[in-house]
């Protein structure tokens, strides 16, 4: 028996799939990022506007480290930045 794939999920949802909060989901939406509709009240993003953005985002490279060191994170930060 085949496994149906979502054409669309819940913000909650969608968080979920890509590991991220519902409020990056919202902002993401807002800046164009992902696909969303509305169908009456509830909103719905495109689960193939969640695989384009995740493939839309550079590969880790094997070097760079998973968790900065807050000495490596301050280097990272442009200046004036707090």
């Amino acid at each position: 028996m085949s496994t149906i794939e979502p054409l669309a999920l819940s913000p909650a949802d969608a968080a979920k799939y890509l590991g991220v909060s519902k409020r990056t989901i919202s902002n993401l939406i807002i800046a164009g990022k992902l696909i969303a509709r509305r169908h009456g009240r509830r909103t719905l993003v495109e689960t193939a506007s969640l695989r384009e953005f995740l493939a839309s985002l550079p590969r880790k490279i094997e070097r760079d480290p998973l968790f900065p060191t807050e000495r490596q994170a301050r280097r990272a930060r442009p200046r004036g930045a707090t």
